[in-house]
């Protein structure tokens, strides 16, 4: 298993004398492709498209150990939001204490389940510490089931209707606003949905 942090990490001693924030971002590329994900995702949506399609089941082991598998399956009939992340990139640490606010605020009403995506499990569990995550938190470390969904980069999320077909797809920072649409798309009568679009 590829250890982004550490990949991160030379990286980043690398970009000595005043230019280490324009190496470390020269560097992104090499630390995504390292991992195995694109540089699409985590720079914004270039989207592939995936709406319309069946959601593929799953069935990962939760990343706290608080449950011992975490399946698609036991949301049948329900709207999910499934969020794959990765706790080396910036704007997923951004997003998962996003999400954890939503999450929290409309508890109950909206259901999310956390892929963590080919990461460092202590670096992932701080991460959802961190950002007080509640929801289900899976991890993908060999990207099998990120592979299923397409998914071209970290942060994606998708969001499923209660047949599990792929309402939205999106690919790059999400906002409280854009949260609201999606669960609009998969659930309108949800408290959580955006009507006003």
């Amino acid at each position: 298993m590829t250890r982004i942090p550490r990949t991160r990490h030379v990286a980043g001693r690398r970009a000595a004398g005043g230019r280490r924030g324009l190496a470390r971002l020269l560097c992104l590329p090499i630390v995504l492709a390292a991992a195995g994900l694109s540089v699409a995702g985590c720079l914004g949506p270039k989207a592939l498209d995936a709406t319309g399609q069946p959601a593929s089941g799953f069935a990962l082991p939760g990343l706290t150990g608080s449950r011992d598998r975490i399946a698609l399956s036991d949301y049948a009939g329900q709207a999910v939001i499934i969020n794959f992340f990765a706790s080396w990139s910036p704007p997923c640490t951004e997003e998962t204490h996003l999400l954890s606010r939503f999450y929290r605020f409309y508890h109950g009403q909206v259901h999310i389940i956390g892929v963590d995506s080919r990461d460092d499990r202590s670096a992932a569990l701080s991460l959802v510490r961190s950002a007080l995550v509640t929801y289900p938190v899976a991890t993908d470390p060999t990207l099998a089931v990120a592979a299923r969904y397409n998914v071209p980069g970290v942060p994606s999320t998708y969001f499923l209707n209660p047949r599990h077909q792929i309402v939205l797809a999106d690919y790059g920072w999400l906002s409280w606003k854009k949260l609201r649409a999606g669960v609009a798309a998969i659930d309108p009568d949800s408290p959580a949905a955006d009507r006003s679009g």
